[in-house]
């Protein structure tokens, strides 16, 4: 690994340095025991104004698998991140939430995903005071692909605009962003429009959707500046674990793949070891590239909870990045 990174201090030993433990990794550290609250639109503008590399894990949730999120803290805490994400999830039962439940064993600097669609007024407030009750401070707010049309949210600017009204400034809010665009959309501008609306109903910062080259998040980020939205812009990082599951995610995502990914792929698709490590290999390159471009100061790592492919990855960037003031 090079030692510099664009003005980005790297250390070569692919380990966490235990002398060098930063306030952030005592403050997750005293979070975990205390379960201290924490507002996380506060704490992500603190590591942007200072120009500190941050990032995230994302979970999703499983049913009676408790340890496996023992053992996920366990492992991931010593990489001090920011925060943790929680997927949503139903039981597929009215009032029935599984995403709800688990997120009981998460820190309270988690961010707990919302998909509104299909849910009353009523399913929500419900929802956000027993999370609230938890100690959660941080919602992502989603329209969902939930096939009930007699919600009373819409679309995701809908849920954003009832926290804020009936909750105040209680939540930190997450919205969805697209740097490939939103597959429903009829065009960019659109897009962005849809994107900027969201913000200006409230939202506190921003999550991408999965995109495949740093070039695209770069456009986006930029384009983003360009109609006045200002609040901060986290990369969805997805490291490719197998071909099947890039190609369930393509069809529900409806992502786009760059041909030069797709050739690739095919080379090895039988070969999961090659894939996996194709995987690891291109979300760090990815991490690698926009972190150089300073179009966000962090990422947020879609993990699908596998912890060796975490782990490789946080080993490979090492995760001591610092940025050298004299080059700022």
């Amino acid at each position: 690994m090079r030692s510099f990174v664009a003005g980005i201090k790297v250390t070569l030993e692919g380990k966490i340095n235990n002398d060098n433990d930063c306030k952030i990794t005592k403050y997750c550290r005293l979070n975990r025991r205390t379960n201290e609250l924490v507002d996380l639109q506060q704490v992500i503008n603190e590591k942007i104004n200072k120009k500190e590399v941050f990032y995230s894990f994302e979970l999703f949730p499983m049913k009676g698998s408790s340890d496996i999120y023992k053992r996920f803290f366990a492992e991931m805490d010593k990489y001090s991140p920011l925060f943790y994400a929680l997927t949503w999830h139903t039981k597929g039962l009215i009032n029935s939430y599984l995403s709800l439940d688990i997120v009981e064993q998460f820190p309270s600097h988690t961010l707990l995903h919302v998909a509104a669609k299909g849910l009353k007024r009523s399913n929500v407030e419900m929802i956000l005071k027993r999370a609230y009750h938890l100690g959660i401070r941080s919602i992502f707010a989603l329209q969902g692909d939930s096939i009930l049309e007699d919600g009373d949210f819409p679309h995701a600017i809908d849920l954003v605009k009832f926290i804020r009204s009936s909750f105040g400034k209680k939540f930190s809010i997450c919205v969805a962003g697209y740097p490939d665009m939103h597959p429903l959309s009829p065009n960019k501008d659109f897009d962005l429009f849809y994107l900027k609306a969201k913000v200006d109903a409230g939202a506190d910062f921003i999550i991408t959707q999965i995109f495949f080259e740093s070039d695209t998040f770069i456009n986006f980020v930029n384009d983003c500046k360009n109609i006045g939205i200002t609040i901060p812009i986290i990369p969805g990082i997805f490291p490719i674990p197998e071909y099947k599951c890039l190609q369930r995610m393509t069809n529900i995502c409806r992502l786009h793949i760059p041909k030069k990914i797709v050739d690739r792929l095919e080379t090895i698709k039988d070969d999961d070891e090659a894939v996996k490590n194709f995987g690891i290999e291109f979300a760090i390159d990815l991490i690698k590239d926009i972190l150089e471009s300073r179009a966000s100061y962090g990422f947020h790592l879609f993990t699908l909870n596998k912890i060796p492919m975490a782990q490789n990855i946080c080993n490979q960037l090492n995760l001591t990045y610092q940025l050298h003031s004299e080059q700022l």
